[in-house]
């Protein structure tokens, strides 16, 4: 917008941000073209920093639990919108995702996102919304002691609004979404026997990276949907745990589940690629415990 003159943001001490219904319509028809999460930044093309009109996507590739952003297309996408006149406030300050499950509670790979690419600037947002419909949202300041609070989301009717254009947003998503393929087809093995050749199929539990984090003991939590248990996978001594107890009989059960259960190999695989995160968890929960001690000594 040219007369915007990299507009500096009004003082709004608002709790909710809002979505023109434009913007939210794009945003819904992104979050349901696929079935994996899709990400990118809301512009807020006036003085109002929590009003989104528009949602843009960047190259990435995607999985059903991850997104990953091409850094060349973040600079491109940082000039292109310098080129409409609009401050680096009013369109890369909000980061938006979509979960394609029905939790839209961030995981800790969203929380490590929003805390290393966003510890920059004066203020951030990160938005997700779920295949359900459920959102979460929230703001952290960076500046002086800092703050964080979670925002309300809801449609501002009465701000001016675009029609829908679905051939473009076709041809956005065309242009940057890329589906990396987590799931292995089933593969027959040529002189293998049959036994061995059952190891090599796809997964049963499709969203695995939505069904495992990191406990405070340094533990792989995982919940599996189609028994209903819990199961914990200890990395550093390979020992599997079942439920929440930890008594010899329940470890010895866990162990005693075939290698060839789908899941098993891809709850490690899981361990192996965020194994950089497994400390963040096991350090929060140090601090966590500190805080209460220091409360109730």
């Amino acid at each position: 917008m040219k007369d915007q003159k990299f507009a500096k943001p009004i003082k709004t001490f608002g709790n909710t941000l809002r979505l023109t219904p434009y913007a939210y319509a794009k945003l819904i028809w992104m979050r349901d073209k696929g079935d994996t999460e899709v990400a990118g930044y809301a512009t807020t093309a006036t003085n109002d920093p929590l009003l989104v009109t528009d949602f843009r996507l960047i190259k990435q590739e995607c999985t059903e639990a991850s997104f990953e952003f091409d850094p060349n297309d973040i600079a491109k996408d940082v000039e292109n919108m310098l080129d409409k006149e609009l401050a680096p406030w009013q369109t890369h300050n909000i980061l938006i995702h979509t979960h394609p499950g029905n939790s839209a509670d961030p995981s800790i790979v969203d929380e490590n996102n929003f805390r290393n690419s966003f510890a920059n600037p004066d203020w951030a947002i990160m938005f997700i919304i779920a295949n359900d419909g459920s959102t979460y949202c929230r703001i952290k300041a960076n500046v002086g002691p800092g703050v964080e609070r979670q925002l309300g989301v809801s449609i501002d009717w009465k701000a001016h609004f675009c029609e829908s254009n679905v051939q473009a947003w076709e041809d956005e998503y065309k242009l940057k979404v890329t589906k990396i393929q987590t799931v292995l087809n089933k593969t027959k093995i040529q002189g293998v026997n049959t036994e061995l050749s059952k190891l090599i199929y796809h997964s049963a539990i499709d969203n695995i990276t939505d069904n495992c984090w990191w406990g405070s003991d340094g533990n792989v939590i995982f919940w599996n949907e189609e028994n209903q248990k819990w199961y914990e996978y200890d990395p550093i001594n390979g020992i599997w745990y079942i439920g929440s107890d930890k008594d010899d009989s329940l470890t010895e059960l866990a162990h005693g589940l075939k290698p060839c259960e789908p899941w098993v190999n891809s709850v490690i695989k899981w361990a192996e690629d965020y194994a950089d995160e497994r400390q963040d968890a096991i350090d929060v929960d140090d601090e966590f415990m500190e805080l209460m001690n220091g409360i109730h000594s």
